[in-house]
């Protein structure tokens, strides 16, 4: 799985940004936002490289997602892999905070039910692949970093199916609208997305990434 481009901004709260600031608090006490976004951008693209290489273990649940997010944002956030405590939005409203546990635990018990995908056919698996990025971005349980976890996440998922997902190859305006789409059930978009962006990997590939992840 290839990158992806910066997430785009939320809102100011007054817990997790500078006073009177829209940058968020950071570890490298960072207060001018294009300065932060540079030092993040470096930072998350070479944890990102390393979980690639030497995957974040865990049984494609909650726990494995914030354990994703804390290992590409440990260096930048303290808070890194810990869900948020306030409410976000970007045009749409995302899961309210005092849901989050319960929303993902219907999230991943759905894709525990499916066999965490293994079985579906190369026909399945764009859609099903499109619903789970869908609903783990409506879940967006961190104040930042969803879009690189929850990619990093959907890699790490198609990769134990069999398959390779380039992100390269989706513009940022192209996931953008196949993700408001999505937030009203409509998949259509973004299973056409994953269609053009997936590809198979060898049986010895998915065994390597079986001993790697699991």
């Amino acid at each position: 799985m290839k990158g992806y481009k910066h997430d785009y901004e939320y809102e100011w709260d007054v817990k997790y940004c500078y006073p009177e600031s829209f940058v968020l608090k950071n570890k490298f006490d960072i207060r001018d936002k294009e300065k932060l976004s540079e030092a993040e951008r470096r930072s998350t693209a070479l944890n990102i490289l390393e979980i690639m290489d030497k995957p974040v273990r865990g049984k494609f649940d909650f726990n494995h997602l914030k354990n994703i997010h804390r290992a590409i944002f440990q260096d930048v956030y303290a808070w890194a892999g810990t869900p948020r405590t306030v409410d976000i939005s970007k045009g749409n409203p995302f899961c309210l905070s005092l849901h989050l546990e319960s929303y993902a635990e219907s999230i991943f018990e759905k894709l525990k039910a499916e066999n965490l995908l293994i079985g579906k056919t190369p026909e399945e698996m764009p859609g099903r692949l499109a619903y789970y990025l869908s609903e783990i971005n409506v879940l967006h349980p961190f104040r930042e970093g969803n879009g690189r976890t929850q990619r990093v996440f959907i890699g790490y998922l198609a990769q134990y199916a069999g398959l390779s997902v380039d992100f390269s190859q989706v513009g940022g305006h192209e996931m953008i609208e196949a993700s408001v789409q999505s937030f009203f059930s409509r998949y259509g978009m973004m299973t056409e997305m994953f269609e053009r962006i997936l590809s198979p990997i060898s049986p010895q590939e998915r065994q390597a990434f079986h001993e790697k992840v699991f």
